[in-house]
């Protein structure tokens, strides 16, 4: 386990640095062509600590004084996120150049390739360059707090005797921590208690791997305000398994009301029984497999309504051979920052939003938080309610 960690974080961290030095380059170019006096050694340190705040931020997360982790933290998540820009935007000059040179060779057209080249190009797409990368930024934050709400109606023809239709409110990937606080809990929890739910679900990674942050701000106190007829469930998520804290944070959720499943089952209001699934990353960080799914069916009434919750939504045909009626999922962010969806949409199934198996019902919904950059971009956070309607008895 160790030496695969090991080698792991040694190939990240190498393309990791390929990746800064590639922005580096292109950005002390710019900064020649404005003509800042700027050393070489000043810029290669300014920007060294920019491009591994986060890292730093990690790695000294016990060890640094408050101030200064949060800084490094803060700085380094935004970051993140303007890497990938920057990455794109060089990418695409580079290629335009490449084209020029292409051009100039095959026709003999010089003008345009040394026009790309000159101080005032450089001057033209760099500060365009950085413009946009700070409205993304801008954009990026407005939108990952601006969380909408996503309803479904959906019909189990099965009898319940479950308050019919029933309001199911999900929330997954709220990743409590640094960067998502008390303020957003507490925001989350308004929103959440105006939609009447009869149930909350939470889908994994309530958590964003330190503990501190939640103990700090007493989120406990701010969750049990969440008081639905039919209770506060959740599951883990791989955050809370990266973090190491789930036991601990177990204890927390259920001082708060919020019963954890980690591959349990219970029944709620006589009839319709709740299925929470350990993460799948669970064997990864912590060692043990989870059960299978047919295993957790065993002794469950399948002529009434059956719920599962699963963070990571992978092989989707487990659920529909199981038998599960709805099933739902996070994890996948839906990306976070654009154009990240083209990849997220070839990993899985289904990535984000409804689809239907045979009888089963799966919604994947997109999350509340932030992971990372505390951006989104082109992957709006949500609440996702469900109005689940049941077979009257004729």
């Amino acid at each position: 386990m160790r030496s695969s960690f090991v080698l792991f974080f040694s190939i990240f961290l190498i393309v990791y640095t390929l990746l800064q030095v590639f922005i580096g380059i292109h950005g002390w170019k710019i900064l020649k062509a404005f003509q800042i006096p700027l050393s070489p050694v000043v810029y290669g340190g300014i920007f060294g600590l920019l491009a591994y705040s986060y890292i730093l931020s990690r790695v000294g997360n016990h060890t640094l004084p408050e101030p200064i982790y949060r800084a490094l933290h803060t700085v380094g998540a935004y970051w993140l996120g303007a890497m990938l820009y920057f990455f794109l935007l060089f990418l695409l000059f580079d290629g335009m150049y490449l084209f020029s040179y292409l051009l100039s060779q095959v026709f003999d057209y010089q003008r345009f390739h040394e026009l790309l080249r000159s101080d005032l190009s450089r001057r033209i797409l760099g500060g365009t360059s950085i413009l946009i990368v700070l409205g993304l930024l801008t954009a990026g934050t407005i939108q990952a707090r601006s969380p909408k709400i996503s309803r479904y109606a959906l019909t189990i023809p099965k009898p319940s005797a479950s308050k019919n239709p029933l309001r199911i409110v999900f929330v997954s990937d709220i990743h409590l921590g640094t960067l998502i606080g008390n303020s957003r809990l507490e925001d989350l929890v308004q929103r959440i208690e105006s939609l009447k739910a009869d149930l909350v679900l939470l889908g994994g990674d309530v958590l964003d791997e330190d503990l501190g942050p939640f103990v700090e701000q007493n989120m406990t106190e701010t969750l049990s305000r969440l008081r639905p007829p039919l209770g506060v469930y959740a599951i883990p998520g791989n955050h809370e398994y990266i973090g190491r804290h789930l036991k601990e944070f177990s204890q927390y959720l259920q001082m708060a009301g919020v019963k954890i499943l980690i591959d349990e089952k219970v029944r709620l209001d006589g009839s319709l029984t709740l299925i929470g699934r350990d993460d799948r990353s669970a064997e990864r960080f912590d060692g043990h497999k989870r059960k299978p799914l047919t295993q957790l069916m065993a002794d469950v009434d399948r002529n009434a309504p059956i719920l599962l919750l699963d963070h990571q939504p992978f092989e989707l045909e487990e659920a529909e051979q199981a038998g599960i009626d709805l099933q739902l999922s996070g994890h996948t962010h839906r990306g976070q920052l654009w154009p990240n969806q083209w990849i997220t949409r070839k990993v899985y199934e289904l990535d984000y939003g409804y689809k239907r198996k045979g009888n089963t019902h799966i919604i994947v919904s997109s999350g509340y938080g932030t992971w990372g950059p505390p951006l989104r971009i082109g992957s709006p956070p949500e609440i996702v309610v469900v109005d689940l309607s049941f077979q009257t008895n004729q």
